[in-house]
């Protein structure tokens, strides 16, 4: 079965977790998967972003040479799954120090915005987590911009939130 079959059969028998291991660690077919990913073809973009986070879950070296690529497409508007897989997969790896100012502002923009789903929020205070391990001066206000958005959100996004928080707030503790 060729790679764009997987993503555009509607079946979806095999789940992603197949898929990866019938692709394999195979370099070209993450290349594939992330020009798919940013295709805007619905529902391809998607799943081949979903697949492409998985790949990279299990075979992180895939991901490393497509990471600025991937923080200079995340702030075009892609349909929210694309956005929600490949951000969580931004996750798992350091920020570029010339993307950092860009994934802070993106985070924090996504965080006060009301219709952003909690999924993209909830990995947006991931990567601001990961920013304060490099900024630590930051924490504070972090911190408070996630305290201020909690009346406005899910059980998923407090829940998250208050992990976060303690995690910034024991990485202060540490510090001093």
């Amino acid at each position: 079965m060729e790679l764009r079959d997987f993503l555009t059969n509607n079946d979806l028998r095999l789940q992603k977790e197949e898929i990866v291991s019938i692709i394999g660690p195979d370099p070209d077919a993450f290349n594939a998967l992330m020009e798919y990913s940013l295709s805007r073809q619905m529902p391809v973009c998607w799943r081949a972003a979903w697949i492409m986070d998985h790949m990279a879950e299990k075979h992180p070296w895939l991901a490393e040479p497509h990471i600025d690529k991937m923080w200079n497409e995340i702030p075009k508007e892609h349909p929210d799954g694309v956005t929600r897989s490949i951000l969580r997969l931004l996750t798992r790896y350091e920020i570029p120090e010339d993307m950092q100012g860009l994934a802070t502002d993106l985070c924090l923009n996504w965080l006060e915005k009301e219709a952003v789903p909690v999924a993209i929020k909830v990995f947006s205070m991931e990567v601001l987590l990961n920013i304060t391990r490099i900024h630590p001066e930051l924490r504070n206000e972090f911190i408070t911009l996630i305290e201020d958005q909690l009346p406005f959100n899910s059980a998923g996004y407090k829940a998250r939130a208050d992990r976060i928080i303690k995690q910034m707030k024991k990485a202060a503790d540490h510090s001093r």
